[in-house]
């Protein structure tokens, strides 16, 4: 396994992760305002570090071809 792969299949995780928190949104899941605000800031956070992630995956895939 590369890199590469290893960041893919991370990347897929915080993903998946992300789509549980907004179904769980959707589906009303919610007990409070307080969790709401969190699951959302869990998300972002999740959004993050994928972008942070794809940035790697790109500078590593650039490295690759120079």
């Amino acid at each position: 396994m590369t890199v590469i792969d290893l960041l893919k299949k991370i990347q897929m995780n915080l993903r998946d992760e992300r789509k549980a928190i907004a179904e769980s949104m959707v589906l009303g899941h919610m007990e409070d305002q307080e969790s709401y605000k969190k699951n959302v800031g869990v998300a972002e956070g999740l959004d993050k570090a994928s972008a942070i992630i794809g940035d790697m995956m790109k500078k590593l895939d650039d490295e690759e071809d120079a």
